[in-house]
């Protein structure tokens, strides 16, 4: 039986929780919990975090980073993937490299402990990738050694074992004691792992298991030095394993007692319990069926499993085995039937929790295409509205601003004017005899006539300036921090190129000009009045003889 367990988490000397009267200070007391394995704790601070008033969106992701976590160790894997996709959305939005890869990270280890090998893959490979881009070296030893345990679960036991080289190799340059701890023990369960499935195929495995071996010598003899006593049982657990499957049954039942006294000493239940499956399949490697079958039938009578269905297989399928081999087989059919009913529990529940993940994983995906929705609703209607405001401001034909953009934008300019006390001009400019035009060379032809009298106007005009087709055949230009003479040349020279356009291009015989009434605005002038003497040079210039530029006084 296997029974190697892989650190998939550094773990601190516990501390002692601090008061935590702000936000921050809760965030950062979920992270100390977290270094010391009292996740409960942190994940009260992280639930804390979230249901306090006014947390911001960036500390609610670092809150259910740290609940992803939290919930995973637990094992509430539907509340750790939860948290960790919605912390990982936003930490993908604001491009924080670092902690989307120790988002990745968790939720490969979370979707790998429920067997969703291709999900779990499908974060282990960002992982990698986001936490070299952002340069973090511990952050690339996590990533490798989730991709490693991620592997090692799809049966890629090749690749577990060189991704775990490669994280070892990494934990040598870190100043960081526990990974290299970490690194080795996992290193040595994928050898495990390698050598198990060499011994399936029938295979070789002897190079594997000597340097699993001697992985797990060092792994607990580190641990031991850095007085790590959880890291120290998972380690010792490991080395029996290997022990077992070398045949070194003294030293296996040696390092077997020493681990159940230290996870006994230290409340490790589980652990505890495990080691006692250990010791029974050390003694059945012996040779000595009957105590090997009465160890394990104790342990089978023992209420503390009831709820460890990994274990009661483990002891059934060996019971069957034993009994099989014994040539006892009515014994061995009563295990074997509660092995396939035990097996297919697992099988239910494990289907039951992956479907969840996976409803809650589409729950998040749903509910961030909501938002996007939304928001793309919210873009559409402003969009919308901003068209309707155009085309309520701007002239269907010429495609410059009406009457009602004048009433809008007018007001701008004669108070960006007087408060910088720069001078502000308005001409009046309409076509001569254009009636003339529409009636020998038709209404297509005089709508041409304005489109092109409006791209004149666009050709001169600043961003300081304002175009206006007033009506019919009727423009209003203004200018902008402009004296009233440079404003009377700039007409000049419009009605130079109004005259002077090749309009037989557009109607055979066809010619056109424009006058042009000008005024300056004057201090506290009313824009009617000011736009009125505008008007009154206009109607001047018609009566001179149309075709110029006529400026008027302050009336």
């Amino acid at each position: 039986m296997n029974s190697n367990h892989t650190v998939s988490e550094r773990r601190g000397p516990p501390q002692d929780a601090l008061t935590a009267s702000t936000i921050e200070g809760l965030l950062q007391e979920s992270e100390r919990f977290s270094a010391a394995g009292r996740h409960l704790e942190g994940a009260a601070s992280g639930e804390q975090v979230l249901a306090t008033p006014g947390v911001t969106p960036s500390q609610q992701a670092r809150a259910r980073e740290m609940l992803a976590l939290h919930r995973l160790r637990l094992g509430d894997y539907q509340a750790a993937v939860r948290n960790g996709l919605q912390a990982l959305e936003f930490h993908t939005a604001t491009g924080d490299l670092l902690r989307q890869s120790r988002v990745h990270c968790t939720l490969a280890l979370a979707y790998t402990d429920t067997s969703l090998t291709e999900q779990a893959l499908s974060h282990a490979v960002p992982a990698l990738e986001t936490a070299r881009a952002c340069g973090s070296r511990l952050a690339e030893f996590w990533a490798l050694t989730r991709a490693s345990t991620v592997h090692g679960a799809m049966g890629d036991t090749e690749r577990g074992v060189d991704l775990g080289r490669q994280a070892l190799a990494l934990s040598e340059t870190l100043d960081d004691t526990d990974s290299r701890l970490v690194a080795v023990n996992n290193l040595g369960d994928s050898c495990l792992e390698t050598a198990l499935a060499q011994r399936a195929a029938e295979l070789d495995a002897s190079l594997a298991l000597q340097e699993g071996l001697v992985l797990f010598r060092e792994a607990v003899a580190l641990a031991n030095a850095q007085g790590n006593n959880f890291i120290e049982t998972i380690a010792l657990t490991n080395l029996v394993s290997i022990l077992i499957e070398l045949n070194e049954h003294d030293e296996a039942r040696e390092k077997a007692h020493r681990c159940k006294d230290l996870a006994h000493a230290n409340g490790f239940r589980n652990l505890e319990v495990n080691v006692d499956a250990q010791l029974a399949e050390v003694v059945r490697a012996e040779g000595n069926l009957e105590e090997a079958t009465a160890m394990m039938d104790a342990q089978l009578a023992c209420p503390s499993i009831d709820e460890d269905l990994a274990l009661q297989i483990r002891l059934h399928q060996a019971l069957y085995e034993m009994h099989k081999q014994r040539r006892r087989f009515e014994q061995a059919l009563g295990h074997c039937e509660k092995l396939n009913k035990l097996t297919l529990q697992r099988t239910v529940q494990t289907a039951g929790l992956q479907s969840q993940l996976l409803i809650n994983t589409l729950e998040v995906e749903q509910a961030r295409h909501e938002i996007e929705r939304s928001q793309l609703e919210a873009e559409v209607q402003r969009i919308r509205a901003e068209e309707l405001d155009d085309q309520a401001h701007t002239d269907p034909l010429t495609l410059l601003p009406n009457r009602r953009a004048l009433d809008r934008e007018l007001p701008r300019l004669m108070d960006r004017a007087r408060d910088l006390s720069q001078p502000l001009c308005a001409a009046m400019i309409d076509f001569d005899n254009f009636k003339l035009v529409n009636d020998e060379y038709g209404h297509a032809t005089g709508d041409l006539v304005l489109t092109t009298m409006a791209q004149m106007l666009r050709a001169v005009t600043r961003e300081t300036d304002l175009a206006v087709r007033v009506g019919g055949e009727e423009f209003l230009l203004v200018f902008g921090n402009t004296e009233l003479d440079q404003a009377t040349l700039a007409c000049e020279r419009l009605l130079t190129s109004v005259r002077d356009y090749a309009w037989g291009d557009v109607a055979a015989g066809l010619t056109c000009t424009v006058s042009a009434g000008l005024a300056a605005l004057e201090p506290a002038e009313r824009v009617a009045h000011w736009l009125e003497r505008a008007d009154t040079a206009l109607y001047d210039a018609k009566s001179r003889g149309r075709d110029q530029v006529v400026t008027v006084d302050v009336g």
